[in-house]
């Protein structure tokens, strides 16, 4: 009698346990992805919603909170454990809320990077890949965009040779504050290497630097708590690590020094969040 066995058309019990096995994992993270998919879906209706809420509070203004997100991206980091790396997570809710963003208004990144090529590497990860973002050869550019338009920020290089900053110096720029630093979420052997400024008051969130410009005209001021930062000819930006509302007293008290002209208060960010080496 003739007998054709074919290979492989009888699977033991325990393979047919270990597919039914991959089966199960594979239903349920495809019912996971139906999950998520609706919870996306119903936020972006949320921030639709948003749009209209906050055109009725405070018609007119940027629609961003930069406090408001450092703060969820900080519970976010407090409640995380497992293999997931938290820079994953954090790409993911930054792209989250950058949509939301954009469904609520025209939200456009202007960019002046000065030749570092990090600066807009940090912009796509911190304002997401598929938010506009215009290019300007100068950072008086890049801040009259998010002068003119309502819901453009202006990303900036941030280091001690840079002196951008003292435009805001400037009364055409008094409504411009420095807003966020990039990146918000950095290993221990990395730096902030730039900064957004945007048309819209900060939000104090409990762990913040504030920073201001110092007119100065006599030696070198050396205030206690008070670090010198950046140097634009008689212009010292200085911060404080701290939450400083413009009318702070610690601001005034710069004035004591001899020398000191004026103090302009222009703005901050929340602090980062910082991984360790092995994150």
């Amino acid at each position: 009698m003739f007998s054709l066995i074919l290979g492989g058309a009888t699977t033991s019990n325990g393979d047919m346990s270990k597919e039914n096995e991959i089966a199960r994992i594979r239903a349920e993270i495809d019912a996971i992805d139906v999950s998520v998919h609706d919870m996306l879906m119903r936020r972006v209706a949320l921030a639709e919603e948003m749009a209209v809420a906050k055109d009725n509070v405070a018609a007119g203004q940027a629609r961003m909170r930069p406090g408001r997100e450092a703060e969820i991206l900080r519970d976010l980091f407090a409640r995380h454990n497992g293999p997931l790396g938290f820079p994953v997570v954090a790409r993911i809710w930054r792209e989250l809320i950058n949509a939301n963003l954009r469904v609520e208004g025209d939200f456009t990144v202007a960019l002046f990077s000065d030749g570092d090529a990090t600066v807009p590497t940090k912009a796509r990860s911190q304002y997401g890949d598929l938010t506009p973002s215009i290019e300007c050869d100068t950072a008086a550019a890049a801040l009259d965009l998010a002068l003119a338009q309502r819901d453009t920020i202006t990303v900036l290089p941030f280091s001690e040779d840079q002196t951008w900053w003292a435009n805001l110096a400037h009364t055409e720029y008094s409504s411009l504050k420095l807003i966020a630093c990039l990146p918000f979420v950095l290993r221990d052997d990395e730096a902030i290497t730039a900064v957004s400024v945007g048309a819209l008051e900060r939000e104090e969130t409990g762990e913040d630097v504030s920073l201001a410009i110092a007119e100065c005209t006599g030696p070198n001021i050396n205030p206690a708590n008070v670090n010198i930062v950046g140097r634009s000819g008689d212009m010292l930006l200085v911060a404080i690590d701290d939450y400083c509302a413009e009318d702070d007293a610690r601001w005034q008290a710069l004035l004591n020094f001899d020398g000191v002209v004026s103090v302009k208060p222009i703005g901050g960010y929340a602090k980062p969040i910082i991984l360790g080496g092995d994150a």
